[in-house]
């Protein structure tokens, strides 16, 4: 039988401990894109998806677990994704072992503390069981960094997939707690009884927020630190206003229709839209701190459109989830401006962008905020 968790509870100290190695990670990441190649920027999206997972793996955890959460469990995961972050510079190259190392020790003592809670989650497999390690196991043995990354690729993917497929149903948690009594009955050590728990709407919508509310602040330090560093025209003002309004805008949008407390949806679908979300406020804070060093000439073609790509993405998941269909057509600004704006110079791209998000908070401003899907 699923009991539901439904008494609220907010994030922890320890939990807000754990986030702040995400605030390294994220930084670490976004020096992945300085200077941009193919390989450079496919390891950006791989490596994102895999500290990611880590970080939710812990979360579900924390939220499922509740007062038995285990601060070493916690501290433990803690330093692996700390050495996750560490080695994302050469992740591709000599560090690669050690950050696949670490990716599947960490996805193990996640594991171990649902475990030894004695709660099986229901709606988010991917934190109990990880379906995807076998290719990160492969590849140790794979030199080149193309198929290693291709490699890493197939297991967060088959991760993603499994955990979206559909939530665990109780046969399969029977099964699950079946394997688990004949593994204590070979090694004669207690197994808890198990008890199968689903997540915490609240805690986990709170949760979320949080991770979104550190990459806005990355991209409000890239902003800044880029402004700081460049002699200051009225084009260089521009972009830190527009770029700051455009930011304002986004955390408007996430907060009153996106990620927060009473937000309902199945985590299955609301984690990866999180993903998606927290990887596109990541390029676009990127892509301002880079137009803030190009303020008066064209962004190269490649930051443009992650740029506004990036934009689109997050807007038009906005609109998708708020089945706000007319919003979609101001996404025609962003995916112009990627096609067509190669002449166009970085303040004028950033006004234009930000104007879009203005039109979206008008438009969003106008509905009443639905907390469900």
């Amino acid at each position: 039988m699923t009991e539901q968790m439904t008494s609220d509870r907010h994030a922890t100290w320890l939990e807000l401990f754990f986030d702040l190695v995400v605030v390294a990670a994220v930084a670490q990441l976004t020096h992945l894109l300085v200077h941009p190649d193919g390989l450079r920027i496919a390891a950006f999206f791989v490596l994102y998806t895999a500290i990611w997972l880590v970080w939710t793996s812990f979360t579900v955890y924390a939220n499922v677990a509740s007062e038995r959460t285990r601060t070493r469990t916690m501290l433990l995961g803690m330093i692996g994704l700390a050495a996750m972050a560490a080695a994302v510079p050469e992740a591709t190259g000599a560090h690669s072992a050690v950050f696949a190392a670490a990716y599947l020790y960490t996805s193990g003592v996640a594991s171990q503390g649902l475990t030894r809670s004695g709660r099986l989650v229901m709606s988010w497999s991917a934190a109990q069981r990880n379906a995807g390690l076998l290719p990160w196991v492969v590849a140790f043995w794979v030199d080149d960094p193309r198929w290693k990354l291709a490699l890493w690729a197939l297991g967060v993917a088959m991760t993603l997939a499994s955990a979206m497929a559909a939530p665990a149903d109780p046969a399969r948690m029977e099964e699950f707690q079946e394997r688990f009594r004949e593994r204590a009955e070979r090694s004669r050590r207690p197994m808890p009884a198990f008890e199968m728990r689903d997540v915490q709407g609240s805690h986990l919508g709170e949760r979320l927020g949080l991770f979104v509310m550190i990459v806005l602040g990355e991209a409000v330090l890239q902003l800044v630190t880029a402004i700081g560093e460049v002699e200051w025209g009225w084009s260089q003002v521009g972009i830190g206003l527009a770029g700051f309004g455009l930011l304002i805008g986004l955390w408007w949008l996430n907060f009153r229709f996106g990620f927060d407390e009473e937000n309902q949806t199945p985590p299955r679908f609301l984690l990866p839209a999180h993903l998606v979300v927290a990887v596109s406020i990541t390029l676009i804070a990127f892509g301002l701190g880079t137009a803030a060093e190009h303020a008066t000439d064209p962004l190269p073609d490649l930051h443009r459109w992650l740029l506004c790509a990036a934009l689109a993405l997050c807007l038009g998941l906005c609109a998708l989830a708020n089945r706000a269909w007319r919003a979609f057509a101001i996404l025609a600004v962003p995916l112009g401006l990627a096609a067509f704006g190669s002449y166009l110079s970085a303040v004028l791209t950033v006004v234009a962008l930000a104007a879009a998000v203005a039109a979206f908070v008008t438009y969003f401003n106008r509905r009443p905020a639905p907390h469900s899907a």
